[in-house]
């Protein structure tokens, strides 16, 4: 796709487009966390006119994972950690999947075309990236200077493939780690107590999936790092919100005291 505007847009336009896909909360915070949600937004920026797709499509967990922006920046507040949150939808481009992979701009949504990524040229590509993804990248590096640990924040849906899953907060980890070890034995407990089904590696498993941003900036960095998925139904209602959002806060804030009790970064 090269829409009528795209090739248009001048130096000016562009780097407005890209402030506006990225927001950075509480940056100078002395926690050992960095929280990213690169799916927390739906949005489409207007040169795209929505990919081609009718405005109730941005809403869905294929455009947004659903939940996750009020979640991230209620654990960002709670916790006093630092946050990433990408405005922009996964739909026009997924900052967790490498360029070249299908669903970096993905052409359809279970078989349903997404008119502006079945042939997206050049410009177009290099637009998005420029926008989308080099204004992400840049705030996580910034803010993941003298962090200790990673952690991605995600939801899933109830079900998939017309099967329940039996899961309400999942732990995603590649390599193992005294971080990972301490919030899948700290969430578990405390996940116990609140009614919560906690699983590891579930419902997807990290070990056999893509996960680009944590590898990119968590293990190729030697940081340890996880991926937080929480079911999104959970996150739609005012009561489980506060529930999974109490519950986590205790947890991180108990494996931080664990592990780093000296803030990681001077403020």
């Amino acid at each position: 796709m090269n829409g009528p505007g795209l090739a248009g847009l001048d130096d000016a336009a562009i780097a407005a487009l890209a402030a506006a896909g990225v927001e950075r909360l509480h940056i100078d915070a002395a926690s050992p966390y960095l929280l990213i949600a690169e799916h927390a937004g739906h949005v489409v920026p207007a040169p795209w006119h929505d990919l081609g797709l009718p405005g109730d499509y941005l809403g869905t967990h294929f455009a947004v994972d659903i939940g996750i922006d009020a979640l991230t920046r209620r654990l960002s507040r709670m916790l006093r950690a630092p946050a990433v949150i990408a405005h922009y939808s996964r739909l026009f481009l997924d900052y967790n999947r490498p360029a070249g992979e299908w669903d970096f701009m993905r052409p359809d949504l279970g078989g349903i075309p997404v008119p502006g990524n079945v042939a997206p040229d050049a410009t177009d590509v290099r637009l998005r990236k420029s926008i989308a993804w080099a204004p992400v990248e840049q705030a996580i590096v910034e803010a993941a200077a003298g962090r200790q640990a990673l952690v991605s924040v995600h939801s899933f849906t109830p079900v998939m493939g017309g099967v329940r899953r039996n899961v309400d907060i999942g732990v995603l980890w590649r390599e193992p780690s005294a971080f990972v070890t301490s919030v899948l034995k700290t969430l578990g407990a405390h996940g116990a107590e609140a009614g919560l089904r906690i699983s590891d590696n579930e419902p997807y498993d990290w070990r056999q999936a893509i996960g680009y941003t944590l590898n990119r900036h968590g293990l190729e960095q030697g940081r340890p790092c996880l991926y937080l998925e929480v079911r999104n139904d959970l996150l739609s209602d005012p009561e489980t919100f506060e529930l999974v959002s109490r519950t986590l806060e205790t947890v991180f804030a108990t494996v931080a005291m664990s592990l780093w009790p000296k803030p990681a970064v001077a403020v």
